[in-house]
């Protein structure tokens, strides 16, 4: 450990008689968790414990760092419990202070007569709050200590107090008495160095004893070596806790077009012409990439037997072969934390790997799977990329990309995570908007409203190859049936949802007609012969590439061209249209065939909300409007002449349809809850009409919505 103080001539030795008395003493009132906690901070690849892993800021450079820093770095519970733990034996222990102290420390006249101590945030331990003060006032005591420490450790009369007793094999007993030991030293240091300190507030307090020698024996335990037997107590503690089945995701360094799955480094090249892909090496596995340098996305799955099932479906190659690890903890990089390597014992395994992308047209990423296993041949379960035939040595067949390919793009881009692509046939840019029920004389800044996170829709068009092209990011309103309506009136249209839930919805519209819109991969009506075409040939019960099999669809329908420099023009131009959204479909409630809920025990009536299906339509009708004119009287609207004609002739004319609109935005969701149970109530369905009525009005009626909900039940039970 670099010194950072200089030590006066004898001052070491002058206490070497003190710490060695304190010693057994102090190690004694150490607590063991957080004892061990310290004690791991020189083995920063141990599982961490209670209060974290820290060694690593206080390994970056500890020359450097104060001592309140690492006093920091250990955190508040560290600090406390330690110092609950040696308070009390602190504050009556009597300690000599060698003369080599006395004339080491300056005198009370080195202290401040005035100062002034501000902190804002960070940790509030009483430690903390010592140690700063300490070297605010008494610059450079704490330096001496973390120097003295350090010296006396090397000790050859200090140095056995803080070797591990040799019956000690478990690895939390070894980091317990490492880190009890040496944080017994520092206090041993601390205590009569600082009973010679004179300085407001601090002087000699356990707060700054214990504060001093946390932040001397961090700077210490960071830098010394663990225990000889520390290595084998971990490896055999890791053996005992791993438990499969392991899954992790990594970032595996890529060179010289390889990657490594190994437990040690491994050198010369690996010979991959077998199967193209993998190849079991000395000390672990190579893998071939596509990728010369770099970094390379790696789930890794390690499995308790043989996987169930085999996937080939989603990827290019797949092989499976034989590794046998001489001692276990194989991984992908040096770094590499505990999640991320094989299990910690030898034996013979089964390794499938799985890759994509090694051509270049897609992202390139790859799947391992890992099991005990005796050794067994190599199998090819799929062979499909043009790199697997070059590094084979074989001819490379003329392999015809999907039509999707030409869409693997749109993950990479601004559309990744989430939006709706709508196409129209239409030449019309203002029609479009208006079927989304935007203003074309009304644009605003795209970048601008995304950063509003406030939910409004809006919506970007531009013209293309074909037609119109809609894009809403993070949007959906294109998926739904009324905006389908409305803009295919424009020209045949179809759009494609999706978001981050991997939720989709491709939909197909003509004239005013959505012909049919389902979920990818679960089936849909695809009898009309133009969405037919659309689809055929489209697999979507593979995930492989199923958002832009979609997108395929959404091109061939509408007749449109989607580009990816269409989706940089758009964010270029930066033209964007807010959209006043329509009001949700109103769907009847589903019954079974005795008239009862089909999906029954919830709504706003909880269980109760069940008896409403054997109230008559009627009844239910005026329990409907009720609740909507209750919405109403609490909003303090009722007398508003649109709002009293929408109750009255239970209806919305144009002017209430277009506020209650106006209420799914952010400037109007002051009536939000009231304009749904208006809204609500003109269900065709009346069972629905009175269940969904209730459920919003009891939000919008304030103390009378309970009234609401009882008078509800009486209903029900009558």
């Amino acid at each position: 450990m670099e010194r950072q103080t200089e030590v006066p001539a004898g001052l070491a030795d002058a206490l070497v008689p003190v710490v060695t008395e304190l010693i057994p003493l102090l190690r004694e009132r150490i607590p063991r968790d957080p004892a061990a906690a310290l004690g791991r901070l020189g083995a920063p690849e141990a599982k961490p414990g209670m209060f974290g892993v820290v060694a690593g800021r206080l390994r970056a450079d500890p020359g450097e760092l104060s001592m309140a820093s690492r006093l920091s770095s250990l955190g508040v519970p560290v600090s406390e419990r330690l110092l609950g733990a040696l308070e009390l034996t602190l504050d009556e222990l009597p300690v000599a202070v060698p003369d080599e102290v006395e004339a080491a420390i300056p005198g009370p006249d080195a202290t401040p007569s005035s100062f002034g101590f501000g902190m804002v945030g960070g940790p509030s331990a009483a430690t903390d709050l010592a140690v700063r003060l300490l070297d605010q006032l008494r610059p450079g005591i704490s330096d001496l200590v973390v120097t003295l420490v350090a010296e006396l450790a090397e000790n050859a009369a200090v140095a056995p107090l803080l070797t591990a007793a040799p019956e000690l094999t478990g690895e939390e007993e070894l980091a317990a008495a490492h880190g009890a030991a040496h944080l017994a030293l520092a206090v041993a240091v601390a205590l009569p160095v600082l009973r010679r300190v004179e300085a407001p507030l601090v002087a000699g307090t356990s707060a700054a004893v214990v504060g001093v020698a946390l932040g001397a024996v961090a700077a210490l335990l960071s830098e010394i070596p663990m225990p000889p037997a520390y290595a084998a107590a971990l490896l055999e503690k890791r053996r005992a806790e791993y438990v499969l089945p392991v899954w992790a995701s990594c970032a595996a360094e890529v060179r010289e077009h390889r990657f490594t799955l190994a437990e040690r480094s491994v050198v010369g090249e690996a010979d991959f012409s077998g199967n193209g892909l993998a190849v079991a090496v000395a000390g672990g596995i190579a893998v071939r990439t596509g990728l010369d340098e770099g970094h390379m996305g790696v789930s890794l799955r390690i499995l308790e037997g043989p996987p169930d099932e085999l996937n080939v479906d989603w990827w290019d190659e797949v092989v499976e072969l034989s590794w046998r690890a001489e001692r276990g903890d194989a991984a992908f990089g040096e770094g590499d934390s505990h999640h991320s390597r094989t299990p910690p014992w030898p034996g013979d395994y089964r390794v499938r790997v799985h890759a994509i992308g090694r051509d270049g047209e897609e992202r390139e990423r790859y799947e391992i799977l890992l099991w005990q296993a005796p050794p067994g041949p190599d199998i090819v379960h799929k062979r499909s990329d043009r790199l697997g035939y070059v590094v084979r040595g074989e001819p490379v067949p003329d392999i015809e990309p999907p039509p999707e390919a030409a869409h693997r793009w749109i993950n990479e881009s601004l559309l990744g995570e989430a939006a709706t692509v709508t196409m129209v046939s239409g030449e019309s840019l203002e029609d479009v908007l208006r079927g989304f029920g935007a203003d074309p004389a009304e644009p605003e800044s795209a970048e601008e409203l995304s950063q509003e996170f406030d939910l409004d829709p809006w919506v970007s068009v531009v013209a293309v190859e074909g037609g119109v092209l809609a894009v809403e990011f993070n949007g959906y309103q294109g998926s739904y049936p009324r905006v389908l309506e409305s803009v295919s009136q424009a020209g045949r249209t179809a759009s494609l949802f999706w978001n981050i839930n991997a939720l989709t919805r491709l939909s197909f519209a003509d004239n005013g007609n959505v012909l049919t819109s389902f979920e990818l991969g679960h089936g849909g009506d695809v009898s009309d012969p133009e969405v037919h075409d659309a689809v055929a040939d489209l697999e979507f019960d593979s995930y492989r590439d199923r958002l832009e099999k979609g997108l395929v669809a959404v091109e061939r329908y509408s007749g449109c061209r989607l580009r990816q420099e269409d989706i940089q023009r758009i964010a270029e131009e930066d033209v964007a249209y807010r959209i006043l959204p329509h009001l949700p479909e109103l769907y009847p409630e589903a019954r079974n065939p005795d008239g009862s809920r089909a999906f029954p025990g919830s709504g706003p009536l909880d269980a109760e909300t069940d008896r409403l299906a054997f109230v008559p339509e009627e009844t239910l009708r005026e329990l409907a409007w009720r609740a909507a004119s209750a919405a109403a009287e609490h909003a303090g609207v009722a007398e508003d002449p649109v709002v009293a004609a929408a109750l009255a002739e239970r209806r919305l004319s144009p002017e209430a349809e277009h506020l209650a609109r106006r209420s799914q935005l952010r400037e109007g969701r002051e009536h939000a809850w009231l304009w749904q149970a208006i809204h609500n109530a003109t269900n065709p369905d009346a069972l629905a009409a009175a269940i969904t009525s209730l459920a919003a009005a009891r939000y919008a009626s304030g103390p009378k919505g309970e009234e609401l909900l009882a008078y509800a039940r009486r209903l029900a039970r009558e």
